[in-house]
């Protein structure tokens, strides 16, 4: 049951903290929280809950991340495998 417990609160956590980055982007490029939920055609309601972590669906972080120009994706937790992916693995530091 802890295990369980914790791995909720890593969730909600890791959501809570994407969402957060969605929203800055969004201040980044001027928009205040009631006009990216208007672009993303949701709801404060809807800001709020995925601000809490509370019913996220993936589309939905989708679609505000598309607003700021992000997008959602996994990247590689490997220090190597991620300089493969990025080209930069055999490229020299400057």
């Amino acid at each position: 049951m802890l295990f369980t417990l914790l791995g909720n609160l890593y969730m909600k956590t890791l959501l809570a903290a994407l969402v957060h980055q969605i929203v800055d982007a969004g201040k980044d490029r001027g928009m205040d929280q009631k006009t990216l939920v208007q672009k993303a055609g949701l709801s404060a309601s809807t800001l709020s809950k995925l601000k809490q972590a509370d019913d996220v669906r993936l589309s939905t972080l989708e679609r505000l991340a598309n607003v700021v120009g992000l997008r959602v994706s996994l990247s590689p937790n490997d220090p190597v495998l991620e300089k493969l992916l990025d080209r930069t693995l055999f490229t020299d530091p400057e």
